[in-house]
């Protein structure tokens, strides 16, 4: 005859195993929390690293390093795009350089324990020899560059050039052809239509425009 556990040896055996489960995770969690704190002290030996990150996990190694108090640069630029469910345009932001998360921290094996086991983290870029930093002119002008194309008003554009050909889908000028004259900001822009046989400036919405081939 078979006899069941009695519910009192059931709860305390799995009690147990629930609370020798989450002693690990706070043991594990100290110990990753111990190392980022050693990895974003800072002093005059500090550098710019490059971090190779998994495919789409640069804004959660982006918001890690920031709770970790860890200088970074997560490259990004704006593009324009359609709205969900609205006609209009909006500026988004997207990673400039997808796959690569750069830190200022001091080279040192505490310092890539903490970072390499960090989730989405895979790498450092370096050599034989280790993480290898990246010349400070270098990262200041690579950000100059990047954040010269990154102002809303630039954005758009390069969407809609000067003289762009576009196609009027809203309004009382709906299905009247022009061209682009200015952009005037992220959301609007001078188009030149051709009114009664005189081209005339109207000012639009740029979700009431789209381009002609």
């Amino acid at each position: 005859m078979m006899h069941s556990k009695r519910p009192s040896d059931a709860e305390k055996i799995n009690l147990d195993r629930c609370y020798a489960e989450s002693d690990r995770q706070r043991g594990l969690s100290r110990r990753a929390q111990a190392l980022l704190a050693a990895a974003g002290e800072s002093g005059p030996a500090m550098r710019w690293f490059v971090l190779c990150i998994a495919h789409h996990a640069e804004k959660d190694v982006d918001k890690s390093l920031e709770k970790a108090g860890i200088e970074r640069w997560f490259p990004v630029e704006k593009r324009l795009r359609n709205a969900p469910h609205a006609k209009r345009k909006v500026v988004y932001h997207v990673p400039a350089l997808p796959g690569y998360v750069f830190v200022r921290v001091l080279n040192r094996d505490e310092t890539w324990s903490a970072l390499l086991n960090l989730d989405g983290v895979r790498a450092v870029l370096g050599g034989a020899l280790g993480p290898v930093p990246i010349a400070e002119c270098k990262y200041l002008e690579l950000k100059k560059k990047l954040e010269e194309k990154s102002t809303d008003e630039a954005v758009v554009e390069a969407a809609f050039p000067l003289g762009a050909r576009v196609l009027i889908e809203e309004g009382p000028f709906a299905s009247f052809p022009g061209t682009i004259d200015r952009v005037m900001d992220e959301q609007r822009a001078v188009v030149m239509v051709e009114i009664f046989g005189r081209m005339t400036p109207i000012e639009l919405g740029l979700a009431q425009i789209t381009k002609s081939e």
